[in-house]
Order: structure tokens, then sequence, then C-alpha cells
């Protein structure tokens, strides 16, 4: 038994079970969305969300977030890639994942970036490519989560560039991040990369 799970066991987010984080009761009780959404007014051309953002889903992402957990990652990407594939999502072939990135000061403080850890065990799944810098958060934000819609736009607006050592490798980009709120974030990223000359650029979060 690895000598961390041994010290901090997992525990089922749901019941409390030991051994996995997602028990196969619980994992009976998560809702799915249906998830290919077509927006208005956005420059996403398609977005995919996987579950709704409660129970133990968003119990699953918040320790992620702050509390970065590898073998979580692995369940929940598994769990994420398994519903994906029931969907048949052939939009999916063919991209480039990228995930949002953080300011390097939040990063360096975190220790982590977990989409961005998160994004690139997706791709493996996936069978796609995937690239970690393709986007640069060129000064820092504050956390959207504090934020009215209006000013979730403002505060990043003119926060991302693509990063100048990468060119585009694909036409076809599929945006990653965990939670779509308003959708501010992923469209200011979205812009960027179809002035850049992205010709198709997808969301996927894994809740909203």
């Amino acid at each position: 038994m690895n000598f961390l799970n041994f010290l901090f066991p997992r525990k089922c987010l749901g019941c409390g079970k030991k051994g996995v984080y997602f028990c196969p009761s619980c994992k009976k009780e998560i809702i799915s969305l249906d998830p290919q959404v077509s927006l208005r007014e956005s420059p996403l051309d398609i977005l995919i969300s996987v579950f709704p953002y409660q129970g133990i889903i968003r119990q699953a992402i918040l320790k992620l977030k702050y509390n970065f957990v590898s073998d979580l990652a692995d369940e929940l990407a598994d769990l994420t890639v398994r519903l994906i594939e029931q969907e048949n999502l052939d939009c999916l072939s063919g991209q480039t994942l990228a995930p949002i990135p953080l300011h390097w000061y939040r990063k360096n403080w975190r220790g982590f970036n977990q989409t961005e850890i998160l994004g690139e065990k997706l791709a493996q799944r996936l069978k796609i490519n995937f690239c970690s810098d393709l986007l640069i958060r060129v000064r820092p934000t504050e956390p959207q989560v504090k934020l009215k819609e209006k000013k979730r736009k403002k505060n990043v607006k003119g926060a991302f560039k693509r990063n100048p050592r990468n060119q585009l490798p694909s036409t076809n980009y599929l945006l990653f991040d965990d939670v779509w709120t308003t959708g501010a974030t992923m469209n200011e990223c979205a812009r960027v990369l179809k002035r850049a000359g992205a010709k198709k650029v997808f969301g996927l979060t894994l809740a909203r």
C-alpha cells in the first residue's frame, strides 16, 4: 500500500466508504448533463459540460482546487471520460486540449494548476493532443467566484494572450476548465485564440 494512502486513506466523497473517492453506490447517484450546449453571442463554437456543479462532483472539484490529490484526479478523469465516450462526441476528435492557465504567481503559491493536471489526464484518455502553455495569463486577476457577471467580464478582459513560443499546432482547440459559471474566462480565452487564427474553439468543463 502507498505510504500516503496509509496515512490518508481514500474515502468516498459521498458516503465515507474507504478505498475509493467514488464508490459504486455513490457513482449511481451522480447526475450527468446533456453535454453539448450551443451558446449565443459567444466565441465558443460549442460548450461541453459533463456534470451539474453539485453533490460529490462539487466536493471533488473543490478538493482538487485547494488541496490537489493525484489519485482523486485519476478517478475523476476516468469517470468524466467514461461519460463522454457514452455520448459519442465525435467533435472532440482531432482537437488540441488547452487548459485555462493560472497566473505564474498564483501557480507558484499554490504549487500546481489542477486544471492543467486534470486536462492532461483527460487528453491522454481521450487520445487527443495536449498543449499546457498555449495561452498565458499576463496579469493576475481577482478570483471570479467573488464577482458578479459584469465584473467577471471586466476582470478577465485582456488577461490572456497566446504564448508567442507556440505556433498554433492545429486549427481546432478544446479549452478546458473545471467549472462553467458565467463563461467569462473561457470566452475571453476563446477570443484570443480566434484572433490568433484558430478556426474553431470548443469549451470543455467538468461541471456547469
